[in-house]
């Protein structure tokens, strides 16, 4: 028996020392006139009702806070600015909740608390600020157009628990959202509001009390008021104006679409008047080489041909349809045009048209040949274009 009662008396203490004491890290934030709660907890939960518990504030003389001891609070160790302002929560000491709730916050009360468990030999510390939260809005007008889902923003500085207090917003004299007792109370609520507006709730215990107002209109344009009327703070409230363009998002689509299609049309256009260019210069060589040697017209109406499509090509790739379009039209007529004028110039020499077939020259005729030949054999440089011509 008393091998086991050592083993039981073993594991017990095995477990207390694996037993960790845990306040909050974060700083607790409360108002003058508040009540807070010091959060702090025994990981893994232990059973601390038959503890004593002590809660101090270092500095502070006496430095005794709370003091819990068989069972109840021994008032004749209680620092008396805390006289009556504190207490333990009974019920949950079992599962190893030691947190602490301060009553009706003074400004003294701001500084670093401690949590000490004697018999196990844990302590853990924990901050209170004590402060004036106030409401800031927005310095910068918001901007939204008709249909949209506009957020008004106001937050409280620094963040603040709000989800206890009554938050309300107006618009000059008329009731836009209002917030009471953990729930929205819409009853007073403008017509106008109905149905398009609501609260963050899951962010109101930050401090956050935007509003968003859904389907926005024109009528909605205005100065708005973020109000929390139970703050303990000179500042209160603060305002958020909102603008709205009159332009729908319909409007603005169909604006997007015009743009769009006269940027199709201006690119076709720069499109169609580059690729026409170069099917043009491409032609116009092509033409006129082609002219130079079957004749001027053919000539002409290949490389009216060749520019059109070559210009109808590259105008498409750079202008899309209307581009393919004006590179064909200025492609065909530069091309043809280009491919006459180089036939005339250089071609005409080599690919004059035979005016007589030698199939059914007379003798006389092929005499009157021999004899130019003759009579301008001195002179061949500036008389071998009209011979040539006349064969």
């Amino acid at each position: 028996m008393e091998l086991i009662f050592l083993l039981l008396v073993f594991s017990s203490v095995s477990a207390l020392s694996s037993t960790e004491l845990i306040c909050s890290h974060q700083p607790i934030v409360a108002q003058i006139g508040d009540d807070v709660i010091l959060p702090c907890h025994l990981e893994p939960p232990v059973n601390a009702d038959s503890w004593t518990v002590l809660w101090t504030k270092p500095g502070l003389d006496p430095k005794y806070i709370h003091v819990h001891q068989d069972g109840r609070l021994m008032f004749e160790h209680q620092n008396p600015s805390y006289y009556l302002r504190t207490r333990l929560f009974m019920d949950e000491l079992m599962t190893g909740n030691v947190s602490m709730k301060i009553f009706g916050v003074k400004v003294s009360d701001a500084g670093e608390y401690q949590c000490v468990l004697p018999s196990v030999q844990k302590e853990a510390s924990i901050q209170l600020v004590v402060g004036e939260s106030v409401v800031i809005g927005s310095s910068e007008t918001i901007t939204v157009s008709v249909g949209d889902d506009a957020i008004l923003p106001c937050h409280l500085e620094p963040p603040y628990d709000v989800t206890t207090r009554t938050v309300e917003w107006k618009r000059g004299t008329k009731h836009v959202h209002t917030y009471r007792s953990r729930e929205d109370h819409l009853e007073d609520q403008d017509q106008n509001f109905k149905h398009r507006t609501s609260l963050f709730h899951h962010e109101m215990e930050k401090g956050n009390i935007s509003l968003k107002l859904t389907d926005v209109t024109e009528e909605d344009a205005g100065k708005y008021t973020c109000f929390v009327p139970k703050l303990q703070s000179q500042v209160r409230q603060d305002y958020v104006t909102l603008n709205v363009d009159r332009h729908s998002k319909g409007d603005q689509t169909d604006g997007d679409q015009g743009n769009s299609v006269t940027g199709a049309v201006i690119g076709g256009v720069i499109g169609g008047v580059i690729g026409g260019v170069i099917g043009a210069v491409i032609g116009a060589v092509i033409g006129g080489v082609i002219g130079a040697v079957i004749g001027g017209v053919s000539g002409g109406v290949s490389g009216g041909v060749i520019g059109a499509v070559i210009g109808g090509v590259i105008g498409g790739v750079i202008g899309g349809v209307s581009g393919a379009v004006i590179g064909a039209v200025i492609g065909g007529v530069i091309g043809g045009v280009i491919g006459v004028l180089l036939w005339k110039k250089y071609g005409q020499t080599r690919a004059c048209p035979r005016r007589i077939r030698r199939g059914r020259e007379s003798t006389a005729g092929i005499q009157k040949r021999n004899s130019l030949r003759l009579e301008n054999i001195e002179d061949k440089k500036t008389k071998r274009k009209k011979l040539l011509c006349e064969m």
